[in-house]
Parts: structure tokens; sequence; C-alpha cells
């Protein structure tokens, strides 16, 4: 049996609480908790057993790791803060991991961090992971899998272009079901009308082939439908955005799906 890993956390966003207690429960042993809220801090040392730090520069050095789990701007700052000779990472898709300094690596989960905390699972997760040892990748793969997730090795320039396909899959996609849900809420339908259709989007994620179950008015340039549309869209706020967006998106399909 190998000693349990012992890290110190750096943050105490959605991402420190999620890891951190995914980490906890797969058997690592989370020493000492760093935040700019000495509150929230607290209130993360406690769900973690770990002890309290004011100061970065004060951090234990007897520990594998410290996880670097604040805002993409804020890494390279807080990193300059920590004590020279312990080894650091990040969770941040775009993000180098020289800015770091010291001997570094990178632990990006491809999930997003928007629900509670305490409900989020790990399990089955990609992590994209990068170091500057064969030593410290090892380490870090091991991290992973004990919190549950599938780690596979990614160089900053690979995974900046995964976090690209990211925004696409997770953010683009998002704020597509919002606007949707905008137009229900302003017609009084229920915001969750969408959600067979949603959930339909899934089978393309899963089978790599989104591309050909590609579906609408614009693929089969409608111009009849799309005229109606444009005209509906007049009767809600926001119209002159919308009506932009849509002719935006429906241009481009079309676009993509020419012989």
């Amino acid at each position: 049996m190998s000693k349990p890993l012992r890290l110190s956390i750096a943050g105490t966003g959605k991402v420190a609480q999620a890891l951190g207690r995914a980490w906890q429960k797969g058997g690592v042993e989370i020493v000492e908790v760093w935040g700019r809220s000495q509150d929230r801090a607290q209130e993360l040392g406690r769900k973690l057993n770990a002890v309290v730090v004011n100061d970065l520069g004060t951090l234990s050095t007897d520990i594998d790791a410290v996880a670097v789990l604040v805002s993409d701007d804020a890494i390279r700052e807080v990193a300059q803060s920590l004590p020279n000779n312990v080894k650091r990472f990040h969770a941040s898709g775009a993000t180098d991991r020289d800015v770091l300094g010291g001997e570094n690596g990178v632990v990006w989960p491809i999930k997003s961090f928007s629900t509670e905390p305490h409900e989020e699972d790990l399990t089955e997760v990609p992590f994209a992971v990068e170091a500057g040892s064969k030593e410290f990748q090892s380490m870090l793969h091991r991290l992973v899998r004990e919190s549950g997730g599938k780690p596979f090795d990614a160089p900053s320039q690979t995974r900046a272009k995964i976090h690209l396909a990211a925004v696409f899959t997770h953010n683009f996609s998002n704020h597509c079901l919002a606007l949707s849900q905008q137009i229900l809420d302003e017609e009084g339908l229920p915001k969750d009308l969408m959600r067979p259709l949603a959930e339909g989007l899934i089978e393309g994620a899963k089978s790599g082939d989104s591309f050909s179950l590609q579906t609408g008015v614009a693929l089969r340039k409608d111009l009849g439908s799309q005229k109606k549309h444009l005209e509906l869209l007049k009767e809600f706020s926001n119209n002159k955005k919308l009506t932009e967006f849509y002719k935006f998106v429906s241009k481009h399909i079309a676009d993509s799906h020419e012989l």
C-alpha cells in the first residue's frame, strides 16, 4: 500500500470545493487551505478537516503538492507567494502551466462546476494532465484516479484546443438554451419544455457524430419558416440581438452543410 497523497489547496471557490471533497473521499489528505476570504477558507477547512493558513508563504512543505485552484488571472500571483520548494499544479484549461513557476503541472477536469459542490460526481470525468517531470505526471495521474476521474496526457497547446472545444460544447450551447428559456418564459410557458430536445443533443456527444445529426429549417433552407421566426422575434425583449444571433447561426449552419 502506497502512502496517502498529501495536498494543500489555495482557493475556496466551486472548483476548490468540488475537487477538495472528491480528493478527500478518495483517500487524499488535505493538509492546509488558504483563501482570500477567511470566512470561506474556514468553512472549507472544516469540510476537509484541514488547517487554515493566512499566509501562503507559511504553507507546510511536508506535502506532495499545492493545488492552486483560483481564477485564471490570479494563478500567477498566488503561485509567486508559495514556498519555492513545493510542487504546484492548477486546474485551468486555458492557462499555461509555466505561470506557476517551480516544479509544476496541470490537472484540468473537462467538466463545468456550476452546481452545488457537494453534488458533483467526478466518476469517469476525463482530466487533462501535464507536468514538468515523469514523476510528477505519475503522481497527478494517481490523484485523478483517486477522485474517480480518468486521466490522459495533454500538453499545453493540446489542452488549450480542448478547452476551446469545451467552450463550444458547454458555454455556447448553454447560452442557446438560456435564450430559448427566455422565449418560453416571456410567453408564459414552462421553461423545461425543451428538455427532450436538449437530452437528444447528448446522443451526438456520445457518438461524436453531431454534424450528421443536424436538423432544422436552416439546414433545409426553409426560408418561409425562417422569415416567420424573424417576425416572431420582434415580439420579445432584446429582439434586435436575438434576431442578429438567429441570422448568424442559421447562416453558419447552412454554409457548414453545403456540399
